[in-house]
């Protein structure tokens, strides 16, 4: 039971990474060029707020299969790999790699949530203000455009990143030697 229950949630915590990585991707290379196709900038607007919105169902829902698989995960981590309670977390590669992992992690959500909340509803709404006949400058749509794309990159290399941290925790041979 204990090898299916890993199995199930690894593949849980790989889907969660497929939901939240695969969209940024999709944005980043097909949807984005794509758009700029748009002639009607109100157009533009409204198909971006569409599909960013439905983006962030997709990655939210990544999010959390993300943390729960992964909770599951670390909290079983000493049972499933046959480590004793006598070892440090931190004796092993396995501890150091996760707690770089993490910091990580706490990293791409910080550049993420900046980019979600922030910058990306800030670079749409002077294109929309643009779409309305507003006087905005292409200097200011440009700084808006650069600012998140950097968030939004930075999330990105960050995601892959800790993908090769995750692949790092599984290889049993490397990661449970002693640091």
């Amino acid at each position: 039971m204990t090898n299916f229950l890993h199995i199930f949630f690894l593949w849980l915590h790989i889907l969660g990474v497929a939901l939240l990585v695969g969209p940024q991707f999709f944005l980043a290379y097909a949807w984005i060029p794509a758009s700029r196709g748009i002639e009607d900038l109100q157009t533009r607007v409204t198909a971006m707020r569409t599909i960013t919105r439905r983006f962030g169902y997709l990655g939210g829902a990544g999010l959390v299969l993300i943390v729960l698989a992964g909770t599951y995960l670390i909290s079983n981590w000493r049972d499933y790999y046959g480590v004793s309670e006598d070892t440090g977390f931190t004796d092993v590669r396995f501890g150091v790699v996760f707690l770089v992992k993490m910091v990580l992690l706490l990293l791409m959500l910080v550049a993420l949530a900046i980019h979600i909340f922030i910058l990306g509803p800030r670079q749409l709404d002077r294109l929309d203000a643009q779409a309305r006949g507003e006087a905005v400058s292409e200097a200011e749509l440009r700084k808006a455009r650069v600012q998140s794309m950097f968030f939004s990159i930075a999330g990105l290399v960050l995601a892959l990143a800790i993908m090769v941290l995750g692949v790092m925790l599984n290889s049993a041979s490397w990661s449970l030697q002693s640091v």
